[in-house]
């Protein structure tokens, strides 16, 4: 019998993008999602993690752990962005759809530290927001590191402009990511461990953008529920400038790694100045496996026909 790979998973749920990785993880039959940590960077804590729980719940996963996160990032995110998170937790709980009870469970680090100290084999760790629990983790528990089999970030930008402009920070240069600028130093602190890192940066991210197409696509397939509340959830942001399958591209890697092509490419890491959460490419840098390009299309495809239930 074919061990499952177990994922640890930590998102910042502010876009119905992190609740739709989250979803997306869930549909994965070789997938064993063990927990997950709610980081309060694109969101609000409470109701970015009372909707986790309820697209568990969808699936009738409401044993497996949520966790909230207390980290405290350097930059901000818009507070505009954040408010996304109660629209989502309103749009997924209808009237049919009661909050789930949850249990108690540790901080975001303590749940990952429980979780990477029990396991039977190392874990992977899929990481749609900031970098900060898992600098937290290697911080207090640097022998952990070697528990993770993998982790799979979806943070940074190469070769193109990042998304944090200087309309917004005028202090910054727009060279940045948000996952990397909210916390530069936490990416600093995981560029020095030796965790195996696959970087899902905006460069092939915005090869797969969420249009008024997809939405389409989703919304015809009205007899599915899960359909209905990703077309809902994009329908919230499609105004909004590049708004790509970002965290679900990343948790995509994890069914279909065949449909990307990367490269190991040695990078480094801004950590203050106009162009800090910048991560470049720096020879003699830390290498990191970088997803470069995607089959978009038939990532749309496989997503579409996961989200079909």
């Amino acid at each position: 019998m074919v061990r499952k790979r177990q994922v640890l998973m930590d998102h910042d749920g502010g876009t119905p993008d992190d609740y739709m990785a989250t979803a997306l993880l869930l549909t994965m039959p070789h997938i064993d999602p063990v927990g997950f940590v709610v980081t309060p960077a694109d969101c609000y804590i409470e109701p970015a993690t009372r909707a986790t729980r309820k697209i568990l719940a969808l699936f009738g996963r409401e044993h497996v752990p949520v966790a909230a996160s207390e980290a405290k990032g350097h930059n901000p995110f818009p507070a505009a962005w954040r408010q996304n998170s109660y629209a989502f937790d309103d749009l997924i709980g209808g009237a049919d759809m009661m909050e789930p009870a949850s249990a108690a469970v540790p901080s975001g680090v303590g749940l990952m530290e429980q979780l990477l100290g029990q396991a039977e084999a190392p874990l992977t760790l899929l990481v749609t927001g900031p970098l900060s629990n898992v600098a937290a983790l290697v911080d207090r528990r640097p022998d952990l590191a070697g528990r993770i089999e993998e982790m799979v970030w979806m943070g940074g930008s190469l070769d193109v402009p990042g998304n944090v402009s200087p309309e917004m920070e005028p202090s910054h240069d727009g060279s940045a990511e948000w996952n990397a600028y909210w916390d530069p130093s936490a990416v600093q602190t995981v560029w020095q461990t030796d965790i195996p890192i696959v970087l899902c940066p905006l460069d092939v991210c915005e090869k797969v953008p969420v249009t008024r197409g997809f939405i389409g696509s989703l919304r015809a397939q009205s007899q599915h529920r899960l359909s209905q509340v990703a077309a809902a959830g994009y329908e919230m942001n499609i105004e909004r400038d590049k708004q790509c399958l970002w965290d679900v591209l990343a948790a995509a890697y994890l069914a279909k790694p065949e449909l990307f092509t990367s490269d190991l490419i040695e990078t480094a890491i801004i950590t203050t100045g106009p162009s800090r959460g910048r991560i470049f490419r720096h020879p003699g840098g830390r290498p990191v496996r970088v997803l470069r390009d995607v089959k978009a299309e038939e990532v749309l495809h496989y997503v579409l026909e996961q989200w079909a239930r």
